[in-house]
């Protein structure tokens, strides 16, 4: 399907106003069009899932419905009225709540003193039981299970999204946005979260859950609506008349191949590429993040780190890479250690990574693209005092070649590219290091499109089977029980279990990450 493809309307006629409706909708920042002649729909009493690729215009959509941003044309209707949503406090006003994938609570406060911020006419005066009273009260209403004298700090990331949903309900919302609300939950907190969408949706509230996830939207939309470079390009389908090869068609444009099936088993070695024993690292806050962790990587195994979100995997990524320093334990890396903080040991010994934020820990501003590359194997383009900038540009259109990342031309400053063409260049230089021992990758197919993540886990698989060591950390399980040989579990910075995809599900694997617990 191409951008000049007619949209595939799929609704099905009904004959009652539309909660909102928006006809025509365009916004523009400068010269990208971010929003094309939109027109999209939502019921009350129905989930709508919005689905599409990063950058296709999900969020700037929502945005517009919520105040955020302003459109350059068309109109928005509420009920049938038309309206202007100048803020958001007008779109509250109008009954439209959005739920933020970074969460805006405040994190020393209890819920009650958060959703009071958040409730009109409350006065100048905090009547603390009169608010946890009514805050009681309307999620025993919701189904919900909160507690309002709770510290926001205390409570799990599925905890604060309830409360999350629970302030924009109270503030009198009718119709709700959620933007990826599942990205950093296990599997029982998500099957909690679609049990409170479900009752949301029988009191008869418009529900619209922007999602990358097929299945969940599957598992929880009415209809779903496909955005792509912009514009609609399906609209309103009832998600069991149609696969996922096709959904994945309308969102990219084209189809994406799937991973190889046959994979040659992990090598045999008695000698692991990656030996960790016992471990325990500092975090920035002075806490341990990481206690006495134990886990070997053989040559030619993919090893997935399950966990969520700041449970350790950062803190254990850096330690590995020589770029933190260990409390206890040792690491080594082909049979070298790695004793302290030093990531030049690492990178002596075949070892590469691929930060959880490359924009922070990659890029040296001021440097393009090419100079980026340089600095990854100086050695091998020195040329006397200098660089030899010919060679350096071969070896770039190599790794290119080989990668098929479509990396951002060479002149390019990379610190200027926007987060996934960043994140191609440093999948580049990483990824086409074919002489790698050790491959660490911390989220890679983060701001990436389908089919830049189907080639970045091409490439792991690839490394995979040179003989390298992978060590992939993800919050997506779909992602790691694809392709890793096993899955290690960590919850509070403990290695809670390790697993294999084909003898366990995705609940077990979640149970391990909320600590054992159902």
């Amino acid at each position: 399907m191409t951008d000049t493809d007619t949209v595939i309307d799929l609704a099905t006629p009904e004959t009652a106003t539309p909660f909102i409706e928006v006809r025509g909708l365009t916004k523009r920042f400068g010269e990208v069009l971010a929003n094309s002649d939109v027109a999209f729909d939502v019921r009350s009493g129905e989930v709508h899932a919005l689905l599409g690729e990063n950058g296709a215009g999900k969020s700037t959509l929502m945005k517009l419905l919520y105040g955020v941003y302003h459109a350059d044309e068309g109109e928005i209707l509420v009920q049938g009225e038309p309206v202007t949503i100048s803020s958001p406090a007008v779109a509250r006003d109008l009954g439209i709540g959005m739920v933020f994938q970074d969460l805006r609570l405040v994190p020393a406060f209890t819920v009650a003193e958060n959703i009071s911020i958040a409730l009109a006419d409350q006065g100048f005066v905090y009547r603390r039981g009169a608010v946890e009273a009514q805050i009681s009260a309307a999620a025993s209403e919701m189904g919900f299970d909160v507690d309002p004298g709770a510290l926001v700090r205390h409570l799990a990331i599925g905890e604060r999204q309830r409360v999350e949903i629970l302030k924009v309900l109270m503030a009198g919302a009718r119709m709700v946005i959620l933007d990826e609300p599942t990205s950093v939950l296990a599997p029982q907190e998500v099957d909690a979260l679609f049990a409170a969408i479900s009752e949301l949706r029988a009191k008869g509230l418009a529900i619209v859950i922007i999602t990358h996830k097929l299945h969940e939207a599957r598992a929880i939309a009415d209809r779903v609506t496909v955005l792509r470079g912009g514009r609609i390009v399906a609209r309103g389908i009832d998600p069991t008349t149609i696969d996922d090869r096709e959904l994945i068609g309308h969102m990219v444009g084209r189809e994406v191949p799937a991973l190889p099936a046959e994979r040659p088993a992990p090598g045999q070695s008695p000698d692991p590429v990656l030996r960790v024993a016992g471990i325990t690292v500092g975090g920035d806050g002075g806490h341990t993040a990481v206690r006495d962790v134990h886990l070997d990587i053989a040559p030619g195994e993919l090893v997935g780190v399950a966990g969520v979100s700041g449970n350790g995997q950062r803190e254990l990524f850096e330690a590995v890479l020589g770029l933190r320093s260990l409390g206890g334990g040792t690491i080594t890396i082909d049979g070298t250690p790695v004793r302290k903080a030093d990531p030049r040991i690492a990178i002596a010994v075949g070892g590469v990574g691929i930060p959880e934020d490359p924009l922070a820990h990659s890029v040296v501003p001021g440097l393009n693209v090419l100079e980026h590359m340089v600095l990854a194997d100086l050695g091998s383009v020195r040329k006397g005092v200098g660089i030899d900038w010919d060679r350096a540009r071969d070896q770039l259109a190599q790794l290119d070649e080989r990668t098929q990342l479509r990396i951002a031309a060479s002149h390019r400053e990379v610190a200027s590219l926007s987060g996934g063409n960043v994140q191609r260049v440093i999948l580049t230089r990483t990824l086409g290091d074919v002489d790698a021992r050790l491959v660490l990758a911390a989220y890679p197919s983060r701001g990436l499109d389908i089919a830049t993540t189907r080639r970045t886990q091409e490439l792991l698989l690839e490394r995979r089977a040179s003989g390298a060591a992978v060590l992939l950390i993800s919050e997506d399980l779909d992602e790691l029980l694809e392709l890793s040989d096993r899955i290690a579990v960590l919850h509070a910075g403990e290695l809670a279990g390790i697993v294999r995809p084909g003898e366990v599900d995705r609940y077990e694997i979640g149970r391990l990450m909320l600590g054992g617990n159902e």
